[in-house]
């Protein structure tokens, strides 16, 4: 499991019990901004917090520890290609 399959898993979980981003965040005690992010992968969780996605998510062990990770951009593939401005035509 890396990062991005925590993402996937992230997204799935809330859509299945119909969650909303600020629904999760009242729950860490964050802004609904900062938990979008950081469950998106931008942001890393303190253990605490974490550990309450997981269990409000049901979230695995090993999802809940790369959730503490410090990201770095590299790791994650391009979800679409780059924008291209008129110059590059």
């Amino acid at each position: 499991m890396n990062r991005f399959d925590v993402t996937e898993a992230i997204v799935a979980a809330k859509i299945a019990k119909g969650l909303k981003w600020a629904d999760i965040a009242k729950k860490v005690g964050q802004s609904k901004e900062w938990t979008t992010a950081a469950l998106l992968g931008q942001m890393a969780m303190t253990e605490k917090q974490a550990e309450t996605v997981g269990k409000l998510l049901g979230l695995g062990k090993e999802a809940v520890t790369l959730l503490q990770e410090v990201p770095t951009r590299a790791r994650f593939p391009r979800r679409s290609p780059p924008i291209r401005s008129s110059t590059d035509l």
